[in-house]
């Protein structure tokens, strides 16, 4: 009579911790589902620490853009990039995410550093956004969902995309 119940109680606990990994979460359909930011960290004169954001929406649109920082003014005429990804690599970060972003904790900086860049990825739910990152992030998952997300922006555009933001950024922010 025991083995039936302790029986009965493992494969009810296995049915319930499978079920829980087979979740389905509704990302975000009405902005984007992630957005990858980096921000440079260090000693360098001031303008060169703006935000630089990469974020991806459900149909397939990649804009990359900055905001405005307590150091910097942005203006509303910043130049944003924007292009499209295919349905196959907007799978591909969903697949990352549900690889590993998940049990990330919270803080993935590497206490080792004291400068380089700050990381981080957003994951907007329907209902909730979750927020990993941190300073020189070594952890393997969230480096691989950061380097695609980052890769999907073709090189020359996005250095074009840089080059426009830079001159922008001075010209708000002139040298006083």
């Amino acid at each position: 009579m025991k083995k039936g119940i302790y029986l009965t109680l493992s494969i009810l606990v296995s049915l319930i911790i499978l079920a829980g990994c087979n979740e389905k979460r509704d990302y975000e359909t009405d902005g984007p589902f992630i957005t990858v930011t980096s921000i440079s960290a260090g000693t360098d004169e001031y303008r060169h620490f703006y935000p630089v954001s990469y974020a991806v929406y459900e149909n397939g649109k990649l804009t990359l853009h900055t905001e405005q920082t307590d150091d910097i003014k942005i203006g509303e005429d910043a130049p944003v990039y924007e292009t499209s990804v295919s349905e196959e690599e907007v799978e591909k970060i969903k697949s990352l995410i549900e690889d590993s972003f998940w049990q990330l904790p919270e803080d993935v900086s590497d206490d080792d550093s004291v400068d380089g860049s700050f990381y981080y990825v957003d994951v907007h739910l329907t209902d909730s956004t979750t927020r990993v990152g941190g300073l020189n992030p070594n952890e393997a998952g969230f480096i691989e969902i950061v380097d695609y997300v980052h890769n999907l922006a073709e090189r020359e555009n996005r250095e074009l995309w840089e080059k426009q933001l830079r001159e922008h950024i001075y010209k708000m922010n002139p040298d006083s």
